[in-house]
């Protein structure tokens, strides 16, 4: 019992994001419950919220050189993979585009990082990229698109800016009702657990409904999207100014893949929104290892 215990608490909670992954993908049915998923996520949010300290400095540590990042890794993908194949490099630009993950401040928070700079950064590029896409999108899609800036932006303001507010109102409450909401953050993960299972079930019907036709434009796609992954968490960590590597990594690497989904299927076809699917599950792949690596780092 003792082993077991011991296991359980070296890798119980990488072995649960796996299993919680396995079952979303063999269950795709579950994608009913995506509209779960926002409210889930301003849980989340609003938990890691509840001790931020938010200051200007936090935009002069690196934040910049992530959205500069995020732009040119988006355009280039572009530029190399329209010689070969235009709809690749379009679900590449999507892929590579998307901002920071408005959930990206909770993964950090869950392995000891700075969620300051997070929040910084899912502020700072959700913005720039909801200004940007408006007004590039039309000449790479090569159509006459209108787009509203407002309505790409809004849903990831409110997702970000209610749990904020009240985890800011919370400091305002007695000490003893403060300290009823800290307790509560044990079970962050738990609720990202959820969170996991529904987007995953999510992921596994949008391909199974895709999955149509050849099977060789979804590979290309697959590898693609595996590639940015790989560079895009890479990257982060190799431009972060010091002592910000693991969160310049996971800012780049982490992506908002729900609103560039989102732009895929209004505006473009639902080949290009592949990508970003593919996407989803790569980085909560990585996120899992990184959980467990912190989850082993802390049992030595």
């Amino acid at each position: 019992m003792t082993i077991f215990r011991h296991f359980l608490g070296a890798y119980g909670k990488v072995l649960a994001l796996i299993v919680t992954m396995i079952l979303g993908v063999l269950l795709p049915q579950l994608h009913v419950l995506s509209f779960l998923v926002r409210y889930l996520l301003m849980i989340m949010l609003f938990l890691s919220f509840l001790d931020l300290q938010i200051q200007f400095s936090t935009f002069r540590q690196g934040v910049w050189r992530v959205l500069l990042a995020n732009l040119v890794v988006a355009f280039a993908s572009y530029a190399v993979l329209w010689f070969f194949d235009h709809n690749l490099a379009l679900t590449a630009f999507l892929t590579g585009i998307a901002p920071t993950a408005t959930a990206s401040p909770v993964l950090v928070s869950l392995v000891g990082g700075q969620v300051p700079f997070m929040v910084a950064s899912v502020l700072l590029t959700n913005i720039a990229v909801a200004l940007v896409v408006p007004l590039v999108l039309p000449g790479l899609v090569g159509a006459d698109l209108q787009i509203s800036t407002w309505q790409v932006l809004q849903p990831v303001l409110l997702v970000m800016f209610i749990p904020l507010i009240l985890a800011r109102l919370v400091d305002r409450l007695p000490a003893p009702a403060q300290a009823v909401f800290r307790r509560a953050k044990r079970y962050n993960f738990l609720v990202w657990l959820l969170n996991l299972l529904i987007i995953s079930a999510n992921a596994s019907d949008f391909v199974r409904s895709q999955n149509a036709g050849s099977l060789l434009p979804l590979v290309q796609i697959a590898l693609v999207s595996l590639l940015l992954c790989i560079l895009n968490f890479a990257l982060g960590a190799l431009i972060a100014k010091a002592g910000f590597r693991q969160e310049s990594s996971q800012a780049l690497g982490q992506k908002n893949i729900t609103f560039v989904i989102w732009i895929a299927l209004t505006f473009i076809n639902p080949m290009a929104a592949m990508g970003p699917t593919f996407y989803i599950i790569y980085h909560n792949l990585y996120n899992s290892w990184q959980i467990y690596h912190f989850e082993q780092k802390n049992q030595a």
